[in-house]
């Protein structure tokens, strides 16, 4: 049951939006000259908001949380700690971490340090390099995808997609999650056959031209969705889809778990023509008793 919500779950946030908000746009300048010019998905997290809200405090409290392990050293060095915002840009293939915050101290221990162009790479190996550009950012990725973005940098391109940009500008000013993606061109085989189930969210992502994320933890989980498909076929499919999936899930709740049927509840989609949208609503009570399974 668990796997069957958490797989609808990515399905509408892979839709997820908020459109007509006031909003002064997430991504900070600093990092938008190293997002690649092929980037087709954007993926950001307020990490100073998102560390108020009582989910997070909740998850921390308990050590459910991503660490960042490979990297944090007897130095000091720790980015979950450290950083204030992070972005990641992917073309489907290579995607690159990029964060801002405070990061004076940096990683020690067994990361080798090799120069480059100016700066300082600490590997573990070809796959996790690390490098900062300044005390206030730091870059995360294969080594390839670290060494470009320093590239594009000291270039001055700023070949960022426009389009892309234009619409992360317009994520409301109090989602701590967000994600835009355009033109999802899909994983290779080999990323699926690693992400299991949560492959699913390739075929959604290939089936809308554009969709955009947001989410809210402030008090409980609400996201809204919007999600322009290739087809107005597609969008009748994708959205029959999740009914079909929602309907489902809450036929087969037990009995003694009425916050999962609670949480199901709060789950509504909805299509325009070629607009599939998904709103998500889920109290702060459900939330809490969800978090405890």
């Amino acid at each position: 049951m668990k796997k069957r919500i958490a797989c609808l779950l990515l399905f509408s946030l892979a839709l997820v939006a908020c459109r007509g908000l006031p909003s002064r746009g997430p991504i900070d300048p600093s990092l938008a000259a190293f997002i690649p010019e092929d980037a087709v998905a954007l993926v950001g997290v307020r990490v100073d908001q998102l560390r108020e809200t009582p989910i997070y405090r909740k998850l921390d409290t308990e050590h459910r949380l991503p660490r960042f392990e490979n990297f944090r050293t007897e130095s000091g060095f720790d980015p979950a700690r450290d950083m204030r915002e992070l972005l990641v840009a992917t073309n489907g293939v290579n995607t690159l971490a990029m964060a801002r915050g405070v990061f004076r101290t940096r990683p020690a221990g067994d990361l080798t340090s090799t120069p480059y162009r100016g700066f300082t790479l600490f590997a573990r190996d070809a796959r996790e390099v690390m490098v900062f550009p300044d005390q206030n950012t730091v870059l995360g990725g294969a080594g390839a995808v670290v060494c470009s973005a320093i590239d594009r940098y000291k270039s001055g391109a700023h070949s960022a997609p426009p389009g892309l940009m234009e619409r992360a500008q317009s994520i409301p000013d109090d989602a701590q999650v967000w994600a835009v993606v355009s033109g999802w061109r899909g994983l290779t085989p080999e990323t699926l056959r690693e992400m299991g189930n949560a492959g699913n969210l390739d075929r959604v992502l290939r089936s809308v031209e554009d969709a955009t994320l947001t989410v809210n933890l402030h008090s409980g989980l609400h996201a809204a969705a919007v999600g322009e498909c290739r087809s107005e076929a597609l969008a009748t499919s994708l959205s029959e889809q999740l009914r079909g999936l929602a309907g489902a899930l809450r036929i087969g709740v037990p009995e003694n778990r009425p916050d999962l049927t609670r949480a199901l509840n709060g789950i509504r989609v909805t299509q325009d023509s070629r607009t599939v949208k998904v709103k998500i609503d889920i109290a702060p009570d459900v939330a809490e008793k969800l978090l405890q399974q």
